[in-house]
């Protein structure tokens, strides 16, 4: 059938170098989407270059192409987790104008993902000396835009400056993961 063929064309471009910046594109995600999956079926600790690379399709030694080491994938899937929070968070039309409604808010999409909120509970996202310099520059510049993007949306709810919304935004990020990693493994 025409499903199948395009599986099929499509398995055969993945066993391919991707040349193009597409295909490249293309192939970064099937990783990361390869990954969260993993992730979300069996947890940081069963993760492997090896099960990420058989799920996706692909060579462990293309996985390394992508990502240098474990470690940086899962501080990608994490960055990429956060951004989906920030988009649910900022899309919802309902939106109160008073500092406990935008804090609770904030609160339940926080804790909205089992997987993002396992991985905001782990302090290695941060430290962790595996994740390559350039992988670690880029992941400080997007949590840079995501508390600017955070920031702007709490001074147009709650009518305050830019300086306090950006430090109500580092003081509510500080608190989750703080109480995330305090209560390791309890339900908030």
């Amino acid at each position: 059938t025409i499903g199948q063929l395009k599986i099929e064309q499509k398995d055969i471009q993945m066993n391919q170098r991707a040349r193009s910046e597409t295909a490249k594109s293309e192939r970064e995600e099937v990783i990361l989407q390869a990954a969260e999956t993993l992730l979300r079926q069996s947890g940081y600790s069963i993760l492997t270059m090896q099960s990420v690379a058989t799920a996706s399709g692909l060579a462990k030694g293309t996985i390394y192409l992508y990502f240098s080491s474990r470690e940086t994938l899962i501080h990608t899937v994490y960055g990429r987790l956060f951004d989906c929070w920030i988009l649910r968070f900022a899309s919802d039309e309902y939106r109160p104008a008073e500092f406990d409604g935008f804090c609770k808010d904030f609160a339940c999409y926080f804790l909205s993902d089992q997987l993002f909120v396992e991985l905001s509970r782990s302090p290695w996202l941060f430290i962790d000396p595996k994740v390559d310099s350039i992988a670690h520059k880029k992941s400080r510049r997007a949590m840079a835009t995501r508390i600017k993007r955070l920031a702007s949306l709490a001074c147009s709810c709650l009518k305050i400056e830019p300086t306090s919304a950006h430090q109500l935004i580092w003081g509510l990020l500080t608190a989750a993961t703080g109480a995330l990693v305090l209560t390791d493994g309890q339900q908030l």
